[in-house]
């Protein structure tokens, strides 16, 4: 098993982050359980709420059972769960997009047509700051990539050996010749 010392500060930041999406997500449940026969305009909004909310709960319950159970076979089964409710939560988020996208901008005069405000409102926050954070991890991840890449490239170049210098060498042609004389 391998254990690595981490910084007291990714370990804080980890914990604040996990407690908070865990309430946003048990609100999630909450408001649209309450508000749930109150949207006419896009029934599917509470829904979509209630659906959110218990998938990414039982997904991070299965990240923390992966997390604990880490050289066993409830590792694999809760690894394939996640990544099946990870796919299912992608899919439901592009749906849930779509019905709340659609009926903007909301008017919350008449209370028979439209959708609850808080309910609404809610939704759409929920929604836009999961692309928002979708988006910003996917920049990273390609800075991250193209420095990888990149890298990696420098550090090829110094390997690749030359006639003057014996595979594997990391020191410059210019060094080498240095010592030569």
């Amino acid at each position: 098993m391998d254990v690595r010392p981490q910084s007291a500060v990714l370990i804080a930041t980890l914990v604040v982050v996990n407690f908070i999406w865990w309430m946003v997500m048990i609100a999630a449940i909450g408001v649209g359980a309450t508000h749930l026969s109150q949207c006419p305009v896009q029934p599917n909004i509470p829904i979509y709420l209630i659906v959110l909310g218990a998938t990414s709960i039982i997904s991070l319950s299965f990240t923390y059972n992966i997390r604990a159970n880490k050289e066993s076979a409830i590792n694999i089964v809760s690894s394939a769960c996640m990544t099946i409710l990870h796919i299912f939560n992608f899919a439901w988020l592009i749906a849930g997009t779509c019905w709340v996208y659609n009926i903007y901008p909301p008017n919350y005069t008449g209370t028979d047509l439209y959708c609850h405000k808080i309910t609404y409102q809610f939704a759409f926050v929920v929604t836009t700051l999961m692309w928002v954070t979708m988006t910003f991890l996917f920049i990273c991840g390609c800075c991250f990539g193209l420095l990888t890449c990149c890298t990696t490239m420098v550090v090829r170049r110094h390997l690749i050996p030359t006639r003057n210098s014996f595979y594997g060498a990391t020191s410059d042609l210019g060094e080498q010749a240095a010592g030569d004389v």
